[in-house]
């Protein structure tokens, strides 16, 4: 599931939605927490939601206890009928308000804050696991995003209950101030490439990849949008561009080498660029290997030249955290770029 974030002040949102929309992306995130010296109005709040619900999105909104005064409404209930299916609730819930809510929303706990104790004390008080969501925070500040061993524990937590995980990742456009810095929820992801931090995260078990910042390309969200619907890794690399495509992993990875299925090929491959071959570089098998000619392969471990395999390209140095997340008989669609690694 993929998503993004819509804040209210953003003047460009509207335009962020149905960029959005137009890349099958059909999730977002915004935050109704609106404090009373806010120059937000109501009207502003429901033409955004209206065209949410008319572009088919599902809307999950972080609120307080004061939302609904400063929208105009008589209850949270009537945010359901504009299209927010899920609540983020601030602290000032009591556990009543959150099981009443949880009659009408999914709702949406705070798994970076939230530990055992506290959850199943909300379990035994009645809020279903099935009706429950948990969403990491995002952390503007550099050096305050959670460190991954914490996340991970959590991860497993929720895991073990069946309550899917949500997080957050960078933008790759325009960053929310005020310190324009990123909006990861793990640090290690705020200077990382928005994708890569996103596969990791669904690797990881992740459900829900928001897009904490809102600027986010229309190249970024149909990566990611692809990866979710296919589960297919786009690798960018600097080479030749007779190997740019579609591929496929071989089900068996070698300890040094991924194999690439089905490259293997009768026609002619002289040997040509046998070099050496550090960790993320890609080959093909040249004549001197016979029946393996042509076979295409990426190296996991640095290796020596061999005059039976040609050097055609390397993973580019922003996409190398990549290779750590492919799993066996993963696909994978090798695109040219322009950043190779030293």
């Amino acid at each position: 599931m993929i998503g993004i974030s819509v804040y209210l002040s953003d003047e460009d949102a509207e335009e962020r939605i149905l960029r959005a929309s137009s890349s099958g992306i059909k999730l977002a995130f915004t935050s109704l927490h609106i404090p009373e010296e806010s120059d937000v109005t109501s009207e502003r709040v429901g033409n955004l939601l209206s065209l949410f619900k008319k572009e088919g999105f599902e809307v999950f909104a972080d609120v307080s206890k004061k939302t609904p005064d400063m929208l105009g409404l008589s209850g949270f209930e009537e945010l359901k009928e504009l299209g927010v299916t899920s609540l983020r609730l601030d602290d000032g819930f009591t556990t009543e308000e959150m099981l009443e809510l949880s009659l009408k929303f999914r709702i949406a706990i705070n798994a970076s804050t939230v530990g055992e104790i506290e959850l199943q004390k909300w379990i035994e008080s009645g809020l279903e696991t099935g009706n429950m969501i948990a969403w990491h925070n995002f952390y503007p500040k550099p050096g305050t995003g959670l460190d991954e061993t914490y996340f991970l524990e959590q991860q497993n937590l929720y895991d073990s209950l069946g309550i899917p995980v949500y997080a957050f990742i960078p933008g790759d456009e325009k960053m929310r101030g005020p310190l324009h810095l990123g909006l990861p929820t793990l640090e290690d992801h705020r200077q990382q490439s928005p994708y890569v931090s996103a596969v990791q995260l669904k690797r990881w078990g992740v459900k829900g990849l928001f897009v904490g910042d809102p600027g986010c390309s229309t190249k970024l969200l149909q990566k990611l949008e692809r990866f979710d619907r296919e589960d297919v890794f786009e690798l960018s690399y600097n080479g030749s561009g007779e190997i740019e495509g579609a591929y496929q992993l071989r089900p068996d990875p070698g300890r040094d080498v991924l194999r690439l299925l089905d490259t293997r090929t009768n026609d002619a491959i002289p040997p040509y660029n046998s070099v050496e071959r550090p960790r993320g570089t890609i080959t093909r098998d040249n004549d001197f290997y016979g029946r393996y000619r042509g076979e295409m392969q990426i190296i996991r471990h640095d290796l020596d030249r061999d005059p039976a395999v040609n050097v055609m390209g390397r993973i580019c140095q922003s996409d190398f955290p990549l290779l750590e997340s492919l799993q066996p008989g993963q696909k994978i669609q090798l695109v040219r770029g322009t950043d190779l690694i030293e």
